[in-house]
């Protein structure tokens, strides 16, 4: 319904942003976890669109996987968007990643409101649904990165070391911080 949204950037508060848009304001629920951008700054997100009982809300995302991962924690039984949008305000997509590989339940939980039976039932749903594979992008950036002179083992070793924190990263970002780190 509403896959992605581009604007500019009008307000920044805690975890949402309002974005100027055709001249219509949106207020967008966003995490911010490289930092906030700056009013009057174009962005571009992939978005969450959730209708309620209690109004609408728009949820953005840097990249399509962590709204994949938004999309499938609220798709466990009684886990809303909110509560979602909780668990990644409270530890990021990488922490959620991290929490799914070790069936760490406490970490889960210390986000606000998330007690540990819902921890418990985030990771039995997820974990298997959501193990973290090489697929298509981390192949891309192998290619990539052999294209440029690395061996095939360095550039899987590289996409290691880059994706290990954060898994969520595009073909582009991958090979950027491989770059940056070499």
């Amino acid at each position: 319904m509403l896959e992605s949204i581009k604007g500019v950037v009008l307000e920044v508060e805690k975890d949402k942003i309002s974005l100027s848009v055709g001249g219509f304001g949106f207020s967008i629920n966003t995490v911010m976890e490289s930092g906030p951008p700056n009013t009057g700054d174009e962005i571009f997100l992939y978005t969450h669109l959730s209708i309620s009982q209690n109004g609408i809300d728009i949820y953005g995302f840097k990249n399509k996987l962590e709204r994949e991962l938004f999309r499938a924690i609220i798709k466990v039984p009684n886990v809303g968007p909110k509560t979602a949008f909780a668990l990644f305000t409270g530890i990021g997509s990488g922490g959620i990643r991290k929490a799914l590989d070790n069936n760490d339940h406490t970490l889960i939980s210390k986000a606000k409101g998330i007690g540990g039976k819902t921890a418990k039932r985030i990771i039995l749903e997820l974990k298997d649904k959501l193990k973290m594979t090489p697929g298509k992008g981390f192949e891309e950036a192998r290619k990539a990165l052999i294209a440029i002179g690395y061996s095939s083992k360095e550039a899987e070793q590289a996409i290691y070391e880059v994706t290990k924190e954060e898994d969520y990263l595009s073909v582009d970002e991958i090979v950027e911080k491989v770059l940056k780190e070499t």
